[in-house]
């Protein structure tokens, strides 16, 4: 019964030395991540993407919900309700009022933007040195996703890597580098530049 008393006590003294040492949780760097991507005035960043055998190279301007990206075969712009997406090969823009996962598919840190609504958060059993990996469980499967692996490098806020498990499809990493925050970005950064592009055609979803 001593012994049983004992390890209680140890247990609480341990968590007593945890709570004062401030230890870092997933969820709690999460929300760093995710204050600081809402809390810049804007943000500039390159990033790579891979799925498969294909690899994709482009940039992200973004401001809170808002973002613009670019890559060599396509052009996406979100103002924070329509979306627009230029396609180089066929001259063509879709437009569309998109959800919370077509966010996310086309700007992988939304998910970090918005994780806590959608996603549980804990450390990965498996750490690289240097930095913390931490695995998202999405709360519903309508989310389409199996898991999403959120790397994070030590003494840093942004995502250096995120590894996109979907319930269905092709794995997809995304590697962010050159992170650039403090940026003055326009509100005409995230809509579409109609006189870019006077030959599309603009195909409306909405």
């Amino acid at each position: 019964m001593m012994r049983i008393k004992h390890i209680l006590g140890l247990i609480v003294m341990l968590g007593a030395v945890f709570s004062a040492t401030g230890a870092e949780t997933a969820d709690g760097l999460l929300r760093k991540a995710a204050a600081a991507i809402n809390g810049t005035s804007g943000l500039t960043a390159s990033f790579t993407l891979n799925y498969g055998s294909q690899k994709v190279a482009g940039t992200i301007q973004a401001a809170g919900k808002k973002f613009a990206l670019q890559t060599s075969s396509t052009s996406t712009w979100y103002d924070g309700k329509s979306m627009w997406t230029y396609n180089a090969k066929n001259a063509e823009t879709t437009l569309m009022n998109p959800t919370l996962q077509e966010v996310a598919e086309a700007n992988p840190l939304s998910i970090v933007n918005s994780y806590s609504a959608n996603f549980t958060a804990a450390f990965a059993k498996g750490q690289t040195k240097g930095s913390k990996t931490i695995v998202l469980t999405p709360k519903s499967r309508r989310l389409g996703y199996k898991s999403v692996h959120v790397m994070i490098p030590d003494g840093a806020v942004f995502p250096s890597r995120l590894v996109i498990v979907p319930s269905n499809g092709q794995k997809v990493t995304v590697s962010i580098s050159q992170v650039k925050t403090g940026q003055k970005l326009a509100d005409a950064t995230f809509v579409y530049p109609m006189k870019k592009y006077p030959k599309a055609e603009i195909v409306d979803l909405r």
